[in-house]
């Protein structure tokens, strides 16, 4: 297929440059949103024991409510019952004494609380460690911190982004158009390292360009879609707001107790498709105006939540419900709806969709690092004879070099690296928040690592800063293995589906270990004053 050249020339120009100003951010998200597929997973890994209590059998949920809101008051207007959910792991029944309120809550101060096996109550209070809530964040802001009304300022910057992500995707296409059948799946290996980065860069680009687009536009409505309804109530509704809430019906409960056998079977009437994970009491001291919003899970349905839909009761009087949130009850409307949900959250299909969506993310990580190197790469002097004078390369090219490989890798860096501090630091100095830790921790090592880039040049750099990341990652499965022959060292080890993230440790151990040879190689074997010379 022919492109006009001078489209094909602004196409270039426009993917060149909108890659290069997103690419370092939309890295940052990408990598971890691939993470945050297994968000539950990597905060349970790093949860330590003490910070778990004994699960209860479904016939003592309504006796252990009754003992903790008799001997706690704040349980008695909010609590959240734990059934089976990955995200309330940490015991059957949790709450908080204080609300919380917009913004960024690192320290997650939690009451908690069980049965023995005597049936006594166990309570404790303990500021939870939420590894996996903190990367959905840093997927959700790309790092940057602060608030902006009730949302990050971090998911504005990224809404903006992500429209420069959806021209540079549509750039790429046109770019692609003329060569597209003759050229697709062909990677040239080889000297021509550019050849091959650009063959790489548009295999990953074109075979994942629906998730690209899909991920892109779900990005912008994340965003701005407060501004959206609000502009289409002024224009088109004349002011009124989009969505009408009609009056709240007036419910006059005649019991008093919370019964979760009476819950769950009305659950399980309404959504038999479903199964309950968790279930979140709030306004508990007005019997009228209480409300139980409970999750609920189905591989077979496209959720609207990043794990869940939600149906909602009022505790006393469960016959009085709302089920929009659950995508067999709902319209068609909403069904495409929760769709672009679903497809943006990989909330469907169950654990086989987590991982494509995993390799998706990363992959995307990886097409987003090849673009700026590939502007690196095709901007670097060489020296083309030996009678030539050393090639000095442009500021710009340096500058764009030291904050990819600093910026990327050390992001990488950071998150690793922080997992693996908050076992060895909770165990030997018994750091009360570990949320801090990570939340710190993570700023310290990538500004270090980009600071460090800077001062030693990106082709030194890159090797030193991959064999430590090697190092790092092979470090996590140590650490589980000691905790599991060693349990007086202080650590602590999780076993069954949490072994997921000493095994995707290993995997990326491996490939950052290649990386590192490569790496090195090029710094050995690269002409005076060309772009890899150290």
């Amino acid at each position: 297929m022919k492109v006009r050249s001078d489209i094909m020339k602004l196409a270039k120009s426009m993917h060149t440059w909108v890659g290069v100003c997103a690419g370092i951010l939309l890295f940052i998200c990408f990598f971890a949103g691939g993470l945050s597929m297994f968000q539950h997973h990597i905060s349970k890994w790093a949860t330590p024991t003490q910070q778990v209590l004994p699960k209860v059998s479904p016939d003592q949920y309504n006796e252990l409510i009754q003992k903790v809101q008799a001997a706690y008051p704040a349980a008695q207007k909010n609590f959240t019952l734990n059934l089976s959910s990955n995200e309330f792991h940490y015991a059957p029944i949790t709450w908080s004494e204080h609300e919380r309120g917009d913004g960024f809550n690192a320290a997650q101060t939690t009451w908690m609380a069980s049965l023995d096996d005597k049936g006594q109550l166990i309570v404790a209070q303990e500021n939870l460690s939420k590894a996996g809530w903190l990367i959905e964040q840093l997927h959700e802001t790309a790092g940057i911190p602060g608030m902006a009304g009730h949302h990050g300022l971090g998911l504005y910057v990224m809404g903006v982004v992500s429209i420069l992500y959806f021209l540079a995707l549509l750039s790429g296409v046109i770019i692609l158009l003329p060569t597209l059948v003759k050229d697709y799946f062909v990677i040239r290996p080889g000297k021509n390292k550019k050849r091959f980065w650009l063959d790489a860069h548009n295999v990953i680009g074109i075979t994942s360009l629906p998730f690209h687009i899909i991920i892109s536009i779900s990005v912008i409505v994340f965003a701005f879609h407060d501004f959206f309804y609000d502009a289409i109530g002024q224009l088109a509704l004349k002011g009124q707001p989009v969505f009408q809430r009609s009056p709240p019906a007036l419910i006059q409960p005649k019991q008093t107790q919370v019964d979760v056998q009476q819950i769950l079977a009305q659950a399980k009437k309404v959504a038999p498709e479903y199964s309950v994970d968790y279930i979140q009491f709030s306004g508990l001291d007005k019997p009228e105006k209480a409300n139980a919003r409970i999750a609920l899970y189905s591989s077979d349905q496209m959720l609207r939540g990043a794990n869940h839909d939600f149906m909602r009761m009022n505790p006393y009087a469960v016959e009085h419900f709302n089920h929009k949130g659950i995508n067999t009850q709902t319209d068609a409307g909403n069904k495409l709806i929760n769709a672009m949900f679903s497809l943006h959250f990989g909330s469907f299909g169950g654990t086989g969709v987590r991982w494509i969506y995993f390799v998706l993310g990363v992959g995307g990580a990886f097409l987003f690092y090849t673009g700026n190197i590939l502007w690196v790469e095709t901007r670097a002097r060489k020296q083309k004879r030996a009678e030539d004078p050393v090639p000095v390369q442009r500021k710009d090219v340096v500058f764009l070099a030291n904050l990819t490989i600093g910026a990327c890798l050390g992001c990488v860096l950071a998150v690793v690296g922080t997992m693996l501090a908050s076992r060895w630091l909770f165990a030997a100095l018994n750091i009360e928040s570990m949320n801090h830790l990570f939340m710190y921790g993570y700023y310290a090592i990538f500004l270090l690592s980009l600071i460090y880039t800077f001062v030693i040049g990106y082709a030194k750099a890159l090797p030193q800063l991959l064999l430590t990341l090697v190092l790092v990652l092979f470090a996590i499965p140590l650490t589980s293995l000691l905790a599991y022959f060693i349990p007086q060292s202080g650590l602590w080890v999780h076993s069954g589906e949490i072994l997921v993230v000493d095994f995707l440790a290993i995997i990326f151990a491996f490939a950052f270990w290649r990386f590192y040879q490569q790496a090195q190689d090029r710094l050995k074997s690269a002409p005076t004053g060309s772009l890899w010379a150290s």
